[in-house]
């Protein structure tokens, strides 16, 4: 098994800019949902972008494309399920050092600008279309190599693999309690 997965996606490279308004629109429906939240990341659990951005026929075939590529590398025939949220940045408000208390962790860089992902034994230079799958609990941080101006948008997303156990040590004894997570199909 490798470390981490890469994958390179041409449908999300020749349809970024579409991809992008229907991120800038979501971001838009989030604040209005959830009014008191500043930050879309840090309500990841409270969510699902690929159920904010439906019934968006374009962000229909990421997610496919998104759980195949899972598939092809954790498991074909299992059940899953997927929690993904966007990652809406100016450069002064990129993720800091953090990991995840998932099985999987990944990204998909839809406007990445010029950044890394630096994890402690790899680091990622990240790229419009590049998906990136790896374990849950290895730390990582964005670090801007350029100024930009506007947002870097990915969407990040975790992967849950454990049927009908608890989720993560904060929520109850029992698989509920997490709207961001959605069966991966």
């Amino acid at each position: 098994m490798s470390e981490y997965y890469l994958h390179q996606s041409q449908y999300i490279i020749e349809n970024k800019t579409q991809i992008f308004d229907h991120l800038d629109n979501a971001h838009a429906v989030f604040k209005k949902i959830f009014p008191d939240k500043n930050d879309s990341t840090w309500s990841y659990n409270l969510y699902n972008v690929f159920a904010l951005t439906a019934p968006s026929t374009i962000f229909y075939d990421i997610y496919k494309e998104l759980g195949t590529f899972v598939r092809s590398n954790i498991g074909e025939d299992r059940p899953l399920w997927i929690q993904a949220w966007l990652n809406y940045h100016r450069p002064d408000e990129c993720l800091t050092k953090h990991g995840h208390e998932f099985d999987w962790h990944g990204y998909i860089s839809i406007d990445p600008k010029s950044t890394q992902t630096v994890f402690d034994n790899w680091t990622i230079d990240n790229k419009p279309g590049q998906i990136y799958l790896g374990p849950g609990h290895a730390e990582h941080e964005v670090k801007v190599l350029e100024p930009y101006e506007g947002y870097r948008t990915t969407i990040g997303f975790d992967i849950h693999t454990i049927p009908n156990s608890p989720l993560i040590s904060h929520y109850e004894e029992r698989p509920f309690g997490n709207m961001g997570l959605m069966p991966l199909l």
